[in-house]
């Protein structure tokens, strides 16, 4: 398979990267088998994760999966951030590789892991 339009655009072209001063909350994910990581940060309003940002370490399509997923989360309810899943981050893609869904798997994870970190300050 080769890598989608938009699995590229992402890849050149990452969106909401970079740290985030004071965030709301954070969650990481790791994916052991090659190191991949992700950090991701919301700025939460009115229960809403109205800013986004990430940092990331590994392959290509881990940076581009980071970048669809912090466009996903902008603007959802952090609750249902909490239920997000590898299928929607991958769907933002265009696909992945079967070597390569790792990354959408490690992105969700950290998404859900800031989500679960917001919840349990404010709930």
């Amino acid at each position: 398979m080769r890598y989608s339009p938009a699995l590229i655009d992402h890849f050149r072209n990452p969106r909401n990267a970079g740290l985030m001063p004071s965030p709301d909350a954070t969650g990481e994910s790791e994916y052991a088998g090659c190191g991949d990581l992700a950090r991701f940060y919301l700025r939460v309003r009115a229960g809403r994760a109205a800013d986004v940002r990430f940092q990331t370490y590994g392959c290509g399509p881990t940076i581009a999966a980071a970048s669809a997923g912090s466009e996903l989360a902008t603007g959802r309810r952090v609750k249902e951030l909490m239920g997000l899943d590898r299928d929607a981050v991958e769907e933002a893609l265009g696909g992945l590789p079967p070597d390569r869904k790792h990354a959408a798997d490690v992105v969700a994870a950290a998404i859900r892991a800031a989500a679960r970190d917001w919840v349990s300050r404010h709930v």
